[in-house]
């Protein structure tokens, strides 16, 4: 499969070329014609304020470098050049490109193969332990991956994203200390996985790519705080379009917030962590009596109306509505989204809205609106796809690409451009 760093990504608003890149930037211009569906020359000319010989020029360079390509005629009225004459549309160029997902949870992995729009072209959801040894584990991953992209015809791999259900330091992508996987910490996974394939690598926490891939849909002007409710609980906080972070890559981390002096044993060794009393993990083994030994077990016997598994749901979620009350009076968000197979359960969603609006202020929850996940399961791999799209389409990258390919062409080399 062949790797090029040129790709599309979901139309996103008309941006606006400012000092931070110049005006004439090959990047700077692919972020503006990524902002519709397809300019005419003369509709660029008009939008960007660049003149006819610049545009042009710059123009030239991505079509030679495949970032933009011409797709047919401009309908009547959109920009012709004169009578009997139509202009050629210009968009960015999206044909065979895909990403590589990566969507791992404590118990389940997803592997995806997508477009940069997110949308799922092959996957295979598999039964994996991710407490385990971190090489034999992604090496089963990266041969499920490898058969799903040989499976593809004429595509381009333009990326991989992992997903992980712990904390990822902003600034490196590197793993943090996670109590769901102690013996993942040293391993550099960022490495094997860009030595394996070449192409651009991103690792987020799957709570936060959950996040961004409900905004996505939601929309960018809106604030969505997100959680991934199944085995475990995280959270995940996208005020416009921007992910929060934190410092060390830990915001969102709700599990382990102590709401109690005493109470079960929690994985990080302390008692009375919200996952100890209400994660599916807790409820699992508070219900192995009955006969439940799976997140599947749980929800059909929910669906079923089962009264003692009901009422172990119902006090489970009560107990994550009051640290999610918490956060909610924070946080002030528009939507409030519950994702993962104990999140998406109408009971649980019911209970939760219910009782935050009991628990905040009617400012608070005022314009809140609480739900289930819009994407279903796919909400983190949407992220996912898109923190990729953003890395390999930042203005920046595009131009140190453009600019290594031209230099290795004056100097007579081929060269691929700088990791990024």
């Amino acid at each position: 499969m062949a790797t090029d760093p040129t790709a599309s990504p979901p139309a996103a608003p008309v941006p606006t070329l400012t000092a931070t890149l110049p005006a004439t930037s090959h990047g700077a211009l692919v972020s503006f014609i990524r902002s519709r569906p397809g300019w005419t020359r003369q509709q660029l000319l008009s939008a960007t304020g660049l003149s006819r010989t610049t545009l042009f020029d710059r123009l030239d360079g991505l079509f030679q470098h495949g970032y933009v390509y011409q797709d047919g005629s401009a309908p009547p009225g959109g920009g012709s050049r004169g009578p009997g004459r139509r202009s050629e549309l210009l968009r960015w160029d999206t044909r065979g490109r895909v990403v590589l997902v990566l969507d791992l949870g404590q118990t389940h992995a997803r592997i995806c193969v997508t477009g940069v729009d997110g949308g799922i072209r092959r996957m295979r959801d598999v039964a994996l332990d991710i407490d385990t040894d971190a090489k034999g584990y992604l090496e089963q991953v990266a041969q499920i991956g490898d058969v799903l992209l040989r499976a593809g015809g004429d595509e381009t791999l333009i990326g991989v994203a992992l997903g992980i259900p712990g904390p990822v330091d902003p600034g490196t992508g590197v793993l943090g200390t996670s109590t769901t996987m102690p013996r993942w910490d040293g391993y550099p996974v960022f490495q094997s996985l860009r030595e394996r394939w070449g192409v651009p690598v991103v690792i987020e926490n799957d709570a936060r790519a959950f996040a961004l891939g409900e905004s996505s849909v939601i929309g960018a002007d809106r604030s969505v705080l997100a959680i991934k409710y199944a085995t475990g609980i995280g959270a995940g906080i996208v005020d416009t379009g921007h992910v929060l972070e934190g410092s060390d890559g830990a915001a969102g981390d709700i599990g382990h917030v102590r709401i109690s002096d005493e109470g079960p044993m929690c994985t990080c060794g302390r008692r009375g962590c919200l996952a100890a009393w209400a994660s599916g993990h807790a409820l699992i083994r508070r219900l192995s009596d009955t006969g439940v030994r799976d997140l599947k077990d749980i929800t059909e016997r929910v669906a079923a109306g089962d009264p003692v598994v009901c009422a172990a749901v119902d006090d489970a979620a009560a107990r994550l509505s009051r640290v999610l009350a918490t956060v909610v009076a924070a946080v002030n968000p528009d939507n409030l989204v519950l994702g993962g197979s104990l999140g998406r359960l109408p009971r649980v969603v019911a209970r939760i809205d219910a009782l935050i609006r009991e628990d905040v202020t009617e400012r608070a929850r005022r314009h809140l609106v609480v739900g289930a996940a819009h994407l279903g399961a796919d909400g983190a791999v949407v992220g996912l796809t898109r923190k990729v799209v953003d890395l390999v389409y930042d203005p920046a990258v595009i131009d140190a690409a453009i600019a290594a390919r031209v230099a290795a062409a004056r100097a007579g080399t081929s060269a691929e451009p700088a990791p990024a």
